[in-house]
């Protein structure tokens, strides 16, 4: 009893360092991109577009906003179609937590986009606890809810895992975009998206990378079908360690420092 008040308790002081967006129905670290300082962002998530068709916002340049804790300020990225795992690092603000470390794995690269202003820099990082050691973060970003975080904590009240789809009926043929990887001791990367009727994958796209990719780099994934229905669901994950495992956040593979950098992505039909 003890120790779930205590869960509650941090889930809650977590939820009040975000801004929430409406979900629809349902070896070293290299140097990170330096965040861009400029007034253009707002200090709360800005609205989120519906997710119908197309991918909202592939191109990464208008769901940034100033994410503000008692001992920090960072670039936060949150649309309809993707949620970042900053928010693990909000937990640092919570002392009950005991955390030594948790990093910002999602940052807004306005250096080097391959079009517009930004795009999108997955690093994998690490969590480090007082009591229970190093437990790795993949630079990743999925279609979660605001919910992940109480999902993450309480595992066995969730043993499918953090969940992962939104509502989603279209069914694209291709997911493309751009990307560059720069791995660290032989990590990969991966951009998937997966449709669902139900909990049943009926359709996948999968592009992986395995090694060094300095130059933008498209890629066009086709998504197999195995079913002719309807899709209910959709999930797309991209990450900079292709060994996440969102089924149990705690038993993820890679390697710190890993970094994948999207931009400019949508569906063919």
């Amino acid at each position: 009893m003890k120790k779930q008040k205590f869960l509650f308790m941090a889930i809650a002081m977590v939820a009040l360092l975000f801004a929430s967006c409406t979900d629809p129905e349902e070896p070293d670290a290299p140097t990170p991109t330096p965040t861009p300082t400029n007034n253009s962002f707002p200090n709360s998530m800005p609205a989120c577009a519906p997710f119908v068709d197309q991918i909202i916002d592939g191109g990464f340049e208008n769901q940034w906003f100033n994410q503000t804790t008692s001992f920090d300020t960072y670039l936060e990225y949150r649309s309809t179609v993707f949620t970042s795992l900053n928010s693990l690092h909000a937990m640092l603000d919570v002392p009950a937590m005991q955390l030594t470390q948790s990093p910002i794995t999602t940052y807004c690269d306005s250096v080097t986009p391959h079009t517009g202003r930004f795009a999108l820099k997955l690093v994998t990082g690490e969590l480090r606890d007082a009591s229970h050691g190093r437990l790795l973060i993949p630079g990743a970003t999925a279609p979660l809810d605001t919910t992940y975080v109480y999902q993450f904590l309480t595992p066995d009240e969730f043993p499918d895992g953090i969940n992962v789809k939104r509502p989603y009926t279209a069914r694209p043929t291709v997911f493309k975009g751009y990307y560059r990887y720069t791995p660290v001791a032989g990590d990969s990367a991966s951009m998937i998206v997966r449709l669902y009727d139900g909990d049943q994958i009926i359709g996948e796209g999968v592009q992986m990378v395995y090694s060094d990719v300095n130059a933008w780099t498209g890629f066009d994934a086709h998504i197999n079908y195995t079913s002719s229905a309807t899709p209910t669901h959709i999930s797309i994950i991209l990450s900079s360690s292709a060994g996440y495992n969102f089924a149990d956040l705690t038993n993820c593979q890679g390697q710190v420092g890993s970094t994948l950098w999207i931009d400019d992505l949508e569906f063919e039909f």
